[in-house]
């Protein structure tokens, strides 16, 4: 990828930056200024008094090309980070892969991009607090050889016990001046090693990184370009076991699409598992055949056999056509769906019923076809007009069946907001916004919510998000989801909302 649009102050950095994006896969950077210094403090550790010479030392030494791609990525970690994601393996990935794992089996574990080390000790811990101690192997790799000497030493400062849940690891600490060191006991389930995860080096037997049960990988797709990013979800893919979970973080571009792993949607964003693969098909039994005898023929004199005429020339075949691209594999195996133009077809009675307000009739005519999520959102939103809390339970159903459609999580949101069940609707508007950002509807709920619940600051964000989305907008473009409302009038409703927040805060401050 050519760095030619950004606006370097010197070609020097350029050229240092194309070397990385060829060994490492990352992305150009979001901030030039804040790279080049990046670059520059590299080359003083590498004692490069120019590009030329620190292009060559790049070349030669695989330590200054990991240094400096540490510079340019952010090794940001502590104890329980996103502790969210543990409590998930506890309540969900370990009670699956205890059902699907013979009781005395190996779990094993991989920490991708593993920094200093504060996510596989944590991963250690946990594993240890579940019962898993004496049969637990957690791998944890990273591409900076400086982070992973850290890492080794297990000699960490305050600052890594930030998070909400550090304080789990206390029990295995010991103070040692002003650095806490971790106890052997979860040292020794911990093995380092160095991995670049953009190069086709893995998986493999060699490298550890085969049948895995659980992998971490959160918090480093986000540099990657987009080739390299489906590359490594293929990979990732061919390193879990059946049944085995991934965790990215939730900055990392969604893989839906790019490997087929089964996506889980979660209070938190989106995980996701390797299903088993299908059974080979059976070949038919061979069917039994009778052979008659065959009358031998005479042997002929070699003279006597014709001479076979020249073989015409063999036409050169057509080359082969393309293979189509493969369809995206199903969330579930389900029957045969119907065209677009079927469905849209089947459900224009029910369509025209929610036109005239029959709400009934509405709900049990798009009930009746085929699942999909265009069906499931429209007899939810006949429903909601008759039974709210039976369309709330008929959403959770329809949103476990189509995980990655944003409407249901959003219509389970507005319908959550009107029984006055904030926390829920708070939890499924982010799940909305999670599947897709700029849904400028969701963002005005997730506000709504936030006020009700006190959190005035947030909800001044959200409304302000909201806004400056729609103004993206022409005026009169009607806004997705929004059932006709335009761009300007929603832009307008949550600029006032934001004005009568900021103005509550003020008189309150004084």
């Amino acid at each position: 990828m050519s760095t030619s649009p950004l606006s370097w102050s010197d070609e020097g950095y350029a050229r240092v930056f194309e070397r990385v994006q060829e060994r490492a896969g990352l992305l150009p950077p979001s901030c030039v200024p804040a790279a080049e210094e990046g670059i520059a403090r590299a080359m003083a550790r590498a004692h490069a008094s120019n590009f030329t010479a620190y292009l060559e030392r790049l070349t030669l030494d695989a330590a200054a090309l990991d240094d400096l791609i540490t510079e340019l990525t952010i090794g940001e970690t502590y104890f329980f980070r996103t502790h969210e994601h543990f409590d998930f393996l506890s309540q969900r990935v370990l009670p699956e892969l205890r059902q699907f794992r013979p009781p005395d089996r190996i779990l094993r574990v991989w920490s991708a991009g593993c920094a200093s080390g504060e996510e596989p000790y944590s991963l250690a811990v946990l594993l240890m607090e579940e019962g898993f101690g004496d049969r637990m192997e957690v791998l944890a790799t990273d591409i900076s050889r400086t982070a992973l000497a850290r890492a080794q030493q297990a000699q960490y400062g305050l600052w890594s016990f930030r998070g909400l849940r550090a304080e789990r690891m206390r029990p295995f600490l010991r103070q040692e001046g002003s650095r806490y060191v971790l106890t052997p006991e979860v040292r020794q389930h911990v093995h380092f090693d160095y991995l670049n995860l953009a190069l086709d080096t893995w998986p493999s037997p060699g490298s550890g990184i085969h049948g895995l049960d659980i992998i971490f990988c959160r918090n480093v797709l986000i540099y990657f370009t987009r080739p390299t990013i489906e590359a490594v979800a293929r990979r990732l893919h061919a390193s879990l076991a059946e049944h085995g979970f991934l965790i990215t973080g939730p900055s990392d571009p969604s893989l839906i699409g790019l490997a087929p792993l089964e996506p889980v949607l979660t209070e938190w964003g989106v995980a996701y598992r390797r299903l088993p693969d299908p059974p080979p098909r059976a070949l038919p039994p061979p069917r039994p055949r009778s052979y008659s005898t065959l009358p031998v023929a005479p042997a002929l004199p070699l003279a006597a056999l014709p001479v076979p005429p020249p073989s015409p020339a063999i036409p050169a075949l057509p080359p082969p056509r393309p293979a189509p691209p493969a369809p995206a594999l199903p969330i579930r195996p389900a029957p045969a769906a119907a065209s677009a133009s079927t469905l849209s077809a089947g459900l224009e009675p029910a369509r025209q019923a929610l036109v005239r307000g029959d709400w009934r009739e509405a709900a049990q005519l798009a009930g009746a076809q085929q699942d999909s999520p265009e069906s499931s959102v429209m007899a939810i939103r006949a429903l909601a007009n008759v039974d709210v809390e039976a369309a709330v339970k008929a959403c959770a159903e329809a949103a476990s069946r189509h995980p990655m459609t944003v409407e249901l999580r959003y219509l389970e949101a507005l319908l959550l907001l009107g029984l006055g069940r904030l926390g829920e609707a708070e939890r499924a508007a982010r799940q909305a916004l999670y599947l897709e950002p700029s849904l400028a509807v969701a963002h005005l709920t997730l506000g709504h919510v936030l006020r009700r619940l006190g959190d005035i600051s947030g909800a001044v964000r959200s409304f302000r998000t909201a806004e400056a989305l729609c103004a993206t907008l022409p005026p009169e473009t009607p806004v997705p989801l929004a059932e006709g409302e335009r761009a300007g009038r929603l832009a307008e409703l949550a600029r006032s909302e934001q004005r009568r927040l900021e103005s509550t805060e003020t008189r309150e401050e004084n």
